[in-house]
C-alpha cells in the first residue's frame, strides 16, 4: 500500500475498531435507589460523631505545640459511645496516637482485613465559620465540625457497624483488624507507622486494606450519567524539591547582568516548559473502561479502549489541572524566596517545587530529571524535608477479592452509584502498610458535591445525617459480606 493511502486508512480502521468496542458496551441499567429503611438501625449515629468532633485532635509537626489533652480523652470517648465493641474485642493502644482493635475470624485460613481511618484533624484555619469548628454541632440535618468528614466520619462508622453485628451474635469468617491513627495529617510515624510495626511483629499478612481517599462523587463528571463512587487503587509518590541559585548580593543600584533571583526565574520557567511525560496508568485505563457503560456514546468511542485511544485521551486529559494529574507526574512551585531588603541583591535565591509521582516512576527518577533540565541555568538541586519522601503505591487489581466486598457493599450504600477504580493524587496512612497487604483500596463511602469537598480541611466542614448512617450502611455490609 502507498504510505499516502495508509496515513488515510490508518485513522479509519482505529475509528472502527473503537466503534466496534463502543457498540459492545452496552449503556448500564437505571440506577437503583436504596430503600431508606436501611438506614434506620443507625438512626442516632450522628450523636456519637458529635462527641468525637468535640474533641479538638489537632495534631501538629512539633509535638510541644499539639494539646494532649484531647488525645487523651479520645480512647475514653469511644469506649464510652461503643461499649460492646470494648467489651468484646481487644484493643490496644499501641504509642500514644495509635488504636488497634483486633476482632478474631472463624477461619484462620482466610488471610485478615484492615480498616484504617485516622482521628486527628488539621486546625480550623483563619477564615470564620458558621458554627465554632469544635462544636459538634448536629443541626439542619447535619454534625458541624473539624473532622467530621475527614476522616472521624468513616472512624465512626466502623465501629457504629461492628457494634450493631456484635449485637446481632456476628462473626466474621476472617480476622479483622480496626487501625486508627492519630497523626496521618503530619506523616502518620507515630499513629499508622506505629500500628503497621506491631502488626508486622504479630505476623499479620492481610488480603486487602480499605483507607480514606475517593469518595461517591456527585456531579463531578458531568457526562457521567450518576455519581461514581471513586475506589482509589493507587496512589501518586510525593516530594519536595529545593532548587538553589547563587550569587554575588551587594546593593540593588549596582546589579549584575544576572542575579541569583533571575537565575533562579529561569530555572523554574524552563521546569513549567518541560511538563513529565504523559503517561496511561493500569490504573487510569481501568476507571476509564469501568466508566465507559455510564456514558454517552461519543465518551463510550474514546474511553473502551483506551490503549488505541491514548493519544487523543491525553491530549484531552492534558488540557485541565485536575485530569492532568492522572496522567503525568506534576510538578508546581509553591514557594520562591531571595532577599530580605527591597535594595539588597539576594546572595542565594531559593525555590520549593511540590512533586506528585505516577506510579511507575521513582522518587530518585523524578529528582534527577529536574535536575538535568535545570543544570544549564547552574541550579542545584536536592530533596527538601530529607527522609519526608513517599515513593508511589503499587496499583492494586480490580480482580481481588477486596475490590469485589467493597463493591458490594458500596452496591448496598450507594445503589445509586457506578463504582469505578481510581487514582488518588494526595497521600494516605496507607503507605505505612504498603508491605503487609496484597492490595489497598482507598474510599470514604460518603457522597460528596464539590461544594462538600471544600469543606475538607477548609471552612464550615460537615456531613450530613443521611451520609453518616450510609457510611455505617457501608462498613456494616462489608464486613457482613467478608
Amino acid at each position: 500500500m502507498h504510505p499516502a493511502l495508509a496515513l488515510i486508512f490508518l485513522p479509519i480502521t482505529l475509528l472502527a475498531v473503537l466503534a466496534v468496542r463502543a457498540l459492545g458496551t452496552p449503556r448500564a441499567p437505571a440506577p437503583g435507589r436504596l430503600d431508606p429503611a436501611a438506614l434506620e438501625p443507625f438512626a442516632g449515629i450522628e450523636n456519637k460523631l458529635a462527641a468525637l468532633v468535640r474533641l479538638p485532635t489537632v495534631s501538629r509537626f512539633e509535638a510541644a505545640q499539639e494539646d494532649p489533652a484531647p488525645f487523651r480523652d479520645f480512647p475514653r470517648e469511644l469506649e464510652r459511645l461503643f461499649p460492646t465493641v470494648h467489651a468484646r474485642l481487644r484493643r490496644d493502644a499501641v504509642g500514644d496516637r495509635a488504636l488497634l482493635y483486633e476482632w478474631p475470624g472463624s477461619d484462620p485460613a482466610l488471610a485478615p482485613a484492615i480498616l484504617a481511618a485516622h482521628y486527628d484533624v488539621v486546625p480550623p484555619g483563619e477564615i470564620p465559620w458558621t458554627r465554632p469548628p469544635f462544636s459538634g454541632d448536629a443541626a439542619d440535618g447535619f454534625v458541624w465540625g473539624r473532622g467530621s468528614q475527614d476522616t472521624k466520619v468513616t472512624l465512626t462508622g466502623i465501629l457504629a457497624a461492628a457494634e450493631r453485628l456484635l449485637g446481632e451474635g456476628y462473626r466474621p469468617a476472617r480476622t479483622l483488624f480496626f487501625a486508627f491513627g492519630g497523626d496521618e495529617e503530619v506523616g502518620g510515624a507515630r499513629g499508622a507507622a506505629a500500628l503497621a510495626r506491631t502488626l508486622r511483629e504479630r505476623g499479620v499478612r492481610a488480603s486487602f486494606l480499605s483507607d480514606e481517599g475517593g469518595i461517591v462523587a456527585d456531579g463531578m463528571l458531568v457526562f457521567a450519567d450518576r455519581p461514581l463512587a471513586l475506589v482509589g487503587i493507587a496512589e501518586k509518590g510525593y516530594v519536595d524539591v529545593e532548587l538553589e541559585a547563587r550569587g554575588a548580593g551587594g546593593h540593588a543600584s549596582m546589579p549584575p547582568r544576572s542575579t541569583a533571583a533571575g537565575t533562579l526565574a529561569r530555572a523554574v520557567a524552563r521546569l513549567e516548559s518541560r511538563p513529565f511525560p504523559a503517561r496511561l496508568t493500569y490504573t487510569v485505563r481501568s476507571f476509564l473502561s469501568e466508566l465507559s457503560p455510564y456514558v454517552p456514546f461519543g465518551f463510550r468511542l474514546l474511553f473502551r479502549s483506551p490503549g488505541v485511544s491514548a493519544f487523543a485521551l491525553i491530549k484531552a486529559f492534558s488540557a485541565a489541572p485536575t485530569t492532568n494529574a492522572l496522567v503525568r507526574t506534576t510538578q508546581a512551585a509553591t514557594m520562591l524566596s531571595g532577599s530580605d531588603k527591597e535594595n539588597v541583591l539576594p546572595d542565594r535565591a531559593r525555590a520549593v517545587i511540590n512533586v506528585r509521582i505516577l506510579p511507575g516512576q521513582t522518587v530518585a527518577g523524578a529528582l534527577a530529571r529536574i535536575a538535568s533540565i535545570v543544570a544549564r541555568d547552574g541550579v542545584t538541586v536536592r530533596q527538601a524535608h530529607e527522609g519526608l519522601a513517599v515513593e508511589p503505591l503499587p496499583e492494586s487489581p480490580t480482580d481481588h477479592e477486596g475490590y469485589r466486598a467493597l463493591r458490594s457493599a458500596l452496591g448496598a450504600a450507594h445503589p445509586e452509584a457506578a463504582v469505578v477504580p481510581f487514582l488518588f493524587s494526595a497521600g494516605t496512612d496507607s503507605k505505612h502498610y504498603a508491605d503487609l497487604v496484597q492490595a489497598i483500596y482507598r474510599i470514604a463511602p460518603i457522597r460528596q458535591t464539590s461544594r462538600d469537598l471544600a469543606g475538607v480541611h477548609g471552612p464550615d466542614e460537615k456531613i450530613s445525617f443521611e451520609n453518616l448512617r450510609r457510611c455505617a450502611l457501608f462498613y456494616y455490609e462489608l464486613m457482613k459480606g467478608m
